[in-house]
């Protein structure tokens, strides 16, 4: 129903997942189930949803790897719940820019106050989560589309990565095995030439002078960091 916002419920037990869907849609939800992560992650794919909400236990593929997959292309809100949470638990939460996490069985007034949070912080900020624009360089990225004082520009979909990455956690110092990992994957670990090979691509891309550059700076001995 437009309007509605819709919340994909990823969780092995059917019982928690039936409740959490009854009682997002008696609070005006629209609800979509997957009994698995990997059907989970399907769904996601399939039906664009407004948030997921995603337990730790789901069975086929571990949410982590769920939450992961979903940060590599999509900031859509993730609600993480768990039965028990450890401090590694909250640490990847973090890393992964998890919205809310919340301890089962969930609290009817907990879980509507937190999605209705997420709601909000969504609407007051909808063109910026979708649209990076300063120092003549902007990034749509419901589109993809690339444009330097206002002229298309063609990247790869490594560039591509790399710059979103390297955008949304713009003034962080990221070092070359965090960008790896991020960009490449786990395999590419201390491949530290690949990460400089595709930082010049793009300072030749978007940046006014690649031999001073203004937005993709060298922090030496650290990594890069974006000051755009």
């Amino acid at each position: 129903m437009l309007g509605r916002t819709a919340v994909l419920i990823i969780d092995s037990d059917p019982d928690a997942r039936a409740r959490t869907s009854s009682l997002l849609s008696a609070n005006a939800y629209d609800t979509a189930e997957a009994e698995d992560g990997l059907t989970g992650l399907r769904q996601f794919f399939n039906l664009h949803p407004d948030i997921v909400i995603v337990d730790l236990d789901v069975s086929e593929m571990s949410g982590w790897t769920v939450i992961k997959r979903i940060r590599e292309l999509s900031d859509t809100p993730v609600v993480v719940t768990a039965a028990e949470a450890t401090n590694e638990d909250v640490s990847r939460s973090l890393e992964l820019n998890v919205d809310a996490f919340l301890s089962k069985p969930l609290e009817q007034h907990e879980l509507t106050e937190r999605l209705s949070a997420i709601q909000n912080k969504a609407s007051e900020s909808d063109e910026g989560r979708w649209v990076y624009q300063r120092n003549g360089l902007t990034v749509d990225l419901r589109s993809c589309d690339v444009f330097v004082q206002g002229n298309p520009v063609q990247l790869t979909g490594t560039e591509y990565r790399l710059l979103t990455y390297l955008i949304d956690r713009r003034g962080w110092v990221l070092s070359h095995d965090q960008i790896l990992s991020h960009v490449w994957g786990s395999d590419y670990a201390g491949d530290r030439n690949q990460v400089k090979l595709y930082v010049s691509y793009l300072r030749k891309k978007i940046e006014n002078d690649p031999h001073k550059p203004e937005m993709i700076v060298t922090k030496r001995g650290l990594g890069y960091s974006f000051a755009g």
